[in-house]
Protein backbone atom coordinates (compact mmCIF):
# COMPACT_ATOMS: atom_id res chain seq x y z
CA UNK A 1 0.00 0.00 0.00
CA UNK A 2 1.34 3.42 -0.97
CA UNK A 3 0.19 6.96 -0.23
CA UNK A 4 -0.95 8.92 -3.26
CA UNK A 5 -0.18 12.54 -4.01
CA UNK A 6 -3.49 13.64 -2.43
CA UNK A 7 -2.77 11.87 0.84
CA UNK A 8 -4.99 8.88 0.10
CA UNK A 9 -3.81 5.31 0.50
CA UNK A 10 -3.62 3.24 -2.72
CA UNK A 11 -3.58 -0.58 -2.57
CA UNK A 12 -2.10 -2.87 -5.20
CA UNK A 13 -5.54 -3.29 -6.85
CA UNK A 14 -5.91 0.46 -7.27
CA UNK A 15 -8.23 1.06 -4.34
CA UNK A 16 -7.94 4.49 -2.71
CA UNK A 17 -8.59 4.67 1.02
CA UNK A 18 -9.49 7.91 2.73
CA UNK A 19 -8.36 8.76 6.22
CA UNK A 20 -10.17 6.97 9.08
CA UNK A 21 -12.58 9.45 10.65
CA UNK A 22 -14.99 9.69 13.59
CA UNK A 23 -17.87 11.95 12.43
CA UNK A 24 -20.07 13.67 14.98
CA UNK A 25 -23.85 13.45 15.10
CA UNK A 26 -24.66 17.13 14.56
CA UNK A 27 -28.44 16.67 14.88
CA UNK A 28 -28.58 14.68 18.10
CA UNK A 29 -30.45 17.47 19.88
CA UNK A 30 -33.39 17.33 17.42
CA UNK A 31 -35.88 15.59 19.71
CA UNK A 32 -38.17 13.08 18.03
CA UNK A 33 -35.89 12.59 15.02
CA UNK A 34 -33.88 9.54 13.98
CA UNK A 35 -30.78 11.46 15.17
CA UNK A 36 -32.09 11.63 18.74
CA UNK A 37 -30.76 8.76 20.90
CA UNK A 38 -34.05 8.02 22.67
CA UNK A 39 -36.12 8.01 19.47
CA UNK A 40 -33.60 5.98 17.48
CA UNK A 41 -33.28 3.32 20.21
CA UNK A 42 -37.06 3.05 20.50
CA UNK A 43 -37.11 2.22 16.79
CA UNK A 44 -34.40 -0.45 17.09
CA UNK A 45 -31.22 1.51 16.29
CA UNK A 46 -28.10 1.58 18.47
CA UNK A 47 -28.45 5.32 19.03
CA UNK A 48 -29.05 8.57 17.21
CA UNK A 49 -27.89 8.14 13.62
CA UNK A 50 -25.57 10.31 11.55
CA UNK A 51 -27.21 11.59 8.36
CA UNK A 52 -25.88 9.73 5.33
CA UNK A 53 -25.17 12.93 3.41
CA UNK A 54 -22.43 13.74 5.94
CA UNK A 55 -20.77 10.42 5.16
CA UNK A 56 -20.86 11.25 1.44
CA UNK A 57 -18.85 14.37 2.24
CA UNK A 58 -16.09 12.05 3.39
CA UNK A 59 -15.82 10.58 -0.14
CA UNK A 60 -15.35 13.93 -1.92
CA UNK A 61 -11.52 13.94 -1.53
CA UNK A 62 -11.46 10.50 -3.18
CA UNK A 63 -13.57 11.73 -6.10
CA UNK A 64 -11.22 14.70 -6.49
CA UNK A 65 -8.16 12.43 -6.33
CA UNK A 66 -9.59 10.32 -9.16
CA UNK A 67 -11.24 12.96 -11.35
CA UNK A 68 -9.93 16.36 -10.28
CA UNK A 69 -12.10 19.49 -10.16
CA UNK A 70 -14.11 18.15 -13.13
CA UNK A 71 -16.08 16.16 -10.55
CA UNK A 72 -17.65 19.44 -9.36
CA UNK A 73 -18.29 20.48 -12.98
CA UNK A 74 -20.15 17.43 -14.26
CA UNK A 75 -19.69 14.59 -11.78
CA UNK A 76 -22.01 12.43 -9.72
CA UNK A 77 -21.93 10.62 -6.39
CA UNK A 78 -24.41 7.91 -5.47
CA UNK A 79 -24.80 6.12 -2.12
CA UNK A 80 -27.12 3.33 -0.96
CA UNK A 81 -27.13 3.22 2.83
CA UNK A 82 -26.87 -0.19 4.52
CA UNK A 83 -25.99 0.36 8.18
CA UNK A 84 -26.51 3.49 10.24
CA UNK A 85 -23.67 4.87 12.36
CA UNK A 86 -23.70 6.75 15.66
CA UNK A 87 -21.80 9.69 17.10
CA UNK A 88 -18.02 9.26 17.01
CA UNK A 89 -18.08 5.83 15.37
CA UNK A 90 -15.00 5.13 13.26
CA UNK A 91 -15.57 4.97 9.49
CA UNK A 92 -13.41 5.01 6.37
CA UNK A 93 -14.28 5.75 2.72
CA UNK A 94 -12.85 3.84 -0.26
CA UNK A 95 -12.85 4.26 -4.04
CA UNK A 96 -11.75 2.16 -7.00
CA UNK A 97 -11.92 2.94 -10.70
CA UNK A 98 -14.22 0.71 -12.76
CA UNK A 99 -14.58 0.41 -16.55
CA UNK A 100 -16.86 2.88 -18.33
CA UNK A 101 -18.41 2.47 -21.76
CA UNK A 102 -18.85 6.14 -22.67
CA UNK A 103 -16.72 9.27 -22.80
CA UNK A 104 -16.43 9.71 -19.05
CA UNK A 105 -14.98 7.88 -16.07
CA UNK A 106 -16.51 5.82 -13.28
CA UNK A 107 -15.46 4.62 -9.83
CA UNK A 108 -16.95 2.35 -7.20
CA UNK A 109 -17.35 3.97 -3.78
CA UNK A 110 -18.02 2.48 -0.36
CA UNK A 111 -17.63 3.14 3.34
CA UNK A 112 -16.96 0.67 6.17
CA UNK A 113 -16.88 0.96 9.94
CA UNK A 114 -13.71 0.18 11.86
CA UNK A 115 -15.10 -3.29 12.64
CA UNK A 116 -15.93 -4.05 9.00
CA UNK A 117 -19.64 -3.26 8.66
CA UNK A 118 -20.64 -1.74 5.33
CA UNK A 119 -22.13 1.74 5.88
CA UNK A 120 -22.90 2.51 2.24
CA UNK A 121 -21.88 1.61 -1.26
CA UNK A 122 -22.33 3.41 -4.52
CA UNK A 123 -20.47 5.13 -7.33
CA UNK A 124 -18.88 8.33 -8.58
CA UNK A 125 -18.62 9.44 -12.19
CA UNK A 126 -17.38 12.33 -14.27
CA UNK A 127 -18.51 13.16 -17.79
CA UNK A 128 -20.65 10.49 -19.47
CA UNK A 129 -19.18 7.05 -18.66
CA UNK A 130 -22.22 5.19 -20.00
CA UNK A 131 -24.29 2.59 -18.19
CA UNK A 132 -26.60 3.04 -15.21
CA UNK A 133 -25.71 4.76 -11.95
CA UNK A 134 -25.37 2.81 -8.72
CA UNK A 135 -29.03 3.59 -7.86
CA UNK A 136 -30.68 3.05 -11.24
CA UNK A 137 -31.78 -0.53 -10.55
CA UNK A 138 -32.96 0.15 -6.98
CA UNK A 139 -35.90 2.44 -7.74
CA UNK A 140 -39.06 0.33 -7.51
CA UNK A 141 -42.75 0.74 -6.70
CA UNK A 142 -42.94 -2.34 -4.47
CA UNK A 143 -46.33 -2.53 -2.67
CA UNK A 144 -47.03 1.11 -3.53
CA UNK A 145 -50.76 0.49 -3.07
CA UNK A 146 -50.17 -0.32 0.62
CA UNK A 147 -48.61 2.96 1.74
CA UNK A 148 -50.45 4.74 4.56
CA UNK A 149 -48.13 7.48 5.84
CA UNK A 150 -47.31 8.64 2.30
CA UNK A 151 -50.70 7.89 0.77
CA UNK A 152 -51.32 11.58 0.01
CA UNK A 153 -48.49 11.58 -2.56
CA UNK A 154 -48.85 10.58 -6.19
CA UNK A 155 -46.15 9.34 -8.57
CA UNK A 156 -45.47 12.14 -11.02
CA UNK A 157 -46.51 14.87 -8.59
CA UNK A 158 -44.35 18.00 -8.79
CA UNK A 159 -43.56 20.04 -5.69
CA UNK A 160 -42.36 23.48 -6.77
CA UNK A 161 -40.71 25.64 -4.10
CA UNK A 162 -39.85 28.53 -6.40
CA UNK A 163 -36.79 30.72 -5.83
CA UNK A 164 -34.58 29.87 -2.82
CA UNK A 165 -31.30 31.41 -1.72
CA UNK A 166 -28.49 29.08 -0.66
CA UNK A 167 -26.99 31.04 2.23
CA UNK A 168 -24.64 28.24 3.38
CA UNK A 169 -24.37 29.49 6.95
CA UNK A 170 -24.65 25.99 8.43
CA UNK A 171 -21.77 24.83 6.24
CA UNK A 172 -19.59 27.78 7.25
CA UNK A 173 -20.43 27.22 10.91
CA UNK A 174 -19.28 23.60 10.70
CA UNK A 175 -16.02 24.82 9.19
CA UNK A 176 -15.51 27.45 11.88
CA UNK A 177 -16.16 24.98 14.68
CA UNK A 178 -14.05 22.19 13.20
CA UNK A 179 -17.08 19.91 12.79
CA UNK A 180 -16.64 19.13 9.09
CA UNK A 181 -15.15 15.68 8.69
CA UNK A 182 -13.40 16.46 5.39
CA UNK A 183 -13.05 20.25 5.00
CA UNK A 184 -11.98 21.76 1.69
CA UNK A 185 -10.80 25.33 1.13
CA UNK A 186 -13.48 25.63 -1.57
CA UNK A 187 -16.23 25.18 1.06
CA UNK A 188 -15.26 28.40 2.88
CA UNK A 189 -15.18 31.80 1.18
CA UNK A 190 -14.30 31.24 -2.47
CA UNK A 191 -13.58 28.60 -5.10
CA UNK A 192 -12.50 28.35 -8.75
CA UNK A 193 -16.18 28.97 -9.61
CA UNK A 194 -16.26 32.24 -7.64
CA UNK A 195 -18.25 31.81 -4.41
CA UNK A 196 -17.72 28.82 -2.11
CA UNK A 197 -19.15 25.50 -3.32
CA UNK A 198 -21.80 23.50 -1.46
CA UNK A 199 -20.68 20.25 0.15
CA UNK A 200 -22.91 17.14 -0.18
CA UNK A 201 -24.85 17.75 3.08
CA UNK A 202 -25.51 21.33 1.99
CA UNK A 203 -26.63 20.18 -1.48
CA UNK A 204 -29.03 17.67 0.08
CA UNK A 205 -30.33 20.10 2.69
CA UNK A 206 -30.95 22.84 0.12
CA UNK A 207 -32.77 20.53 -2.30
CA UNK A 208 -34.42 17.51 -0.68
CA UNK A 209 -34.73 18.82 2.87
CA UNK A 210 -36.50 21.93 1.60
CA UNK A 211 -38.98 19.72 -0.24
CA UNK A 212 -39.31 17.39 2.74
CA UNK A 213 -40.55 20.21 4.93
CA UNK A 214 -43.40 20.77 2.47
CA UNK A 215 -44.18 17.05 2.59
CA UNK A 216 -43.99 16.80 6.39
CA UNK A 217 -46.65 19.49 6.74
CA UNK A 218 -49.01 17.21 4.81
CA UNK A 219 -47.75 13.89 6.16
CA UNK A 220 -48.13 14.30 9.90
CA UNK A 221 -45.90 12.88 12.68
CA UNK A 222 -43.46 10.14 11.66
CA UNK A 223 -39.70 9.50 11.84
CA UNK A 224 -37.79 9.50 8.58
CA UNK A 225 -34.27 8.62 7.46
CA UNK A 226 -32.27 8.59 4.24
CA UNK A 227 -32.23 5.36 2.23
CA UNK A 228 -30.17 6.42 -0.79
CA UNK A 229 -28.85 9.60 -2.40
CA UNK A 230 -27.47 10.44 -5.82
CA UNK A 231 -26.06 13.93 -6.39
CA UNK A 232 -25.57 15.03 -10.00
CA UNK A 233 -23.61 18.14 -10.96
CA UNK A 234 -25.18 19.09 -14.28
CA UNK A 235 -23.63 22.53 -14.85
CA UNK A 236 -21.05 23.04 -12.14
CA UNK A 237 -21.53 22.96 -8.35
CA UNK A 238 -24.12 24.78 -6.27
CA UNK A 239 -22.61 28.00 -4.94
CA UNK A 240 -23.18 29.59 -1.55
CA UNK A 241 -25.03 32.89 -1.69
CA UNK A 242 -26.67 32.16 -5.06
CA UNK A 243 -30.41 31.88 -5.74
CA UNK A 244 -31.89 28.84 -7.49
CA UNK A 245 -35.32 27.64 -8.57
CA UNK A 246 -36.01 24.40 -6.69
CA UNK A 247 -38.61 21.83 -7.73
CA UNK A 248 -39.04 18.14 -7.03
CA UNK A 249 -40.85 15.26 -8.74
CA UNK A 250 -42.15 12.15 -6.95
CA UNK A 251 -40.80 9.20 -8.95
CA UNK A 252 -41.85 6.15 -6.91
CA UNK A 253 -43.54 5.01 -3.69
CA UNK A 254 -43.35 1.71 -1.86
CA UNK A 255 -43.16 -0.38 1.32
CA UNK A 256 -40.76 -2.69 3.09
CA UNK A 257 -41.61 -4.66 6.25
CA UNK A 258 -40.42 -1.80 8.50
CA UNK A 259 -40.67 1.30 6.33
CA UNK A 260 -42.52 3.20 3.67
CA UNK A 261 -40.36 4.98 1.13
CA UNK A 262 -40.49 7.55 -1.62
CA UNK A 263 -38.13 8.32 -4.46
CA UNK A 264 -37.89 11.98 -5.46
CA UNK A 265 -35.70 13.92 -7.86
CA UNK A 266 -35.12 17.54 -6.86
CA UNK A 267 -33.54 19.97 -9.29
CA UNK A 268 -31.94 23.35 -8.56
CA UNK A 269 -31.85 25.58 -11.65
CA UNK A 270 -30.14 28.93 -12.11
CA UNK A 271 -31.83 32.23 -12.98
CA UNK A 272 -31.76 31.33 -16.68
CA UNK A 273 -33.58 28.06 -16.00
CA UNK A 274 -30.52 25.86 -16.57
CA UNK A 275 -30.50 22.83 -14.22
CA UNK A 276 -27.34 23.05 -12.13
CA UNK A 277 -27.65 20.16 -9.66
CA UNK A 278 -30.14 17.35 -9.17
CA UNK A 279 -30.55 15.14 -6.10
CA UNK A 280 -32.19 11.74 -6.46
CA UNK A 281 -33.34 10.62 -3.04
CA UNK A 282 -34.83 7.50 -1.52
CA UNK A 283 -36.31 8.62 1.80
CA UNK A 284 -37.72 6.12 4.29
CA UNK A 285 -40.36 6.61 6.99
CA UNK A 286 -40.44 4.19 9.92
CA UNK A 287 -43.81 2.44 10.21
CA UNK A 288 -43.36 1.98 13.96
CA UNK A 289 -43.20 5.77 14.39
CA UNK A 290 -46.69 6.39 12.98
CA UNK A 291 -50.10 5.97 14.61
CA UNK A 292 -51.30 4.63 11.27
CA UNK A 293 -49.52 1.34 12.10
CA UNK A 294 -50.45 1.12 15.79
Amino acid sequence: MTRGTDGDMATDDGTLAGEPRRPRNLHGAVSGSIHDDATARRLGFRGGTIAGSYHMEQAVPLALALFGRAWFDNGTMAAYFRNATVDGEGVQAFARRTPGTGDGERAELWMDTADGRRVWDGSATVGDPGGPSALADRMTDRDADKVRILSFLRVGEVIDLGELRLDGERQRERLRKGLMTEPLDWYGDSSPWGPAVASPPTEVSFTFESVKQAIVRRRGPAVGLYGAIEIRHLAGPLLLGETYHVSSTVLALGCTPKTEYMWTETVAADRDGTPVTSVLMMSRVMKASSDLYS
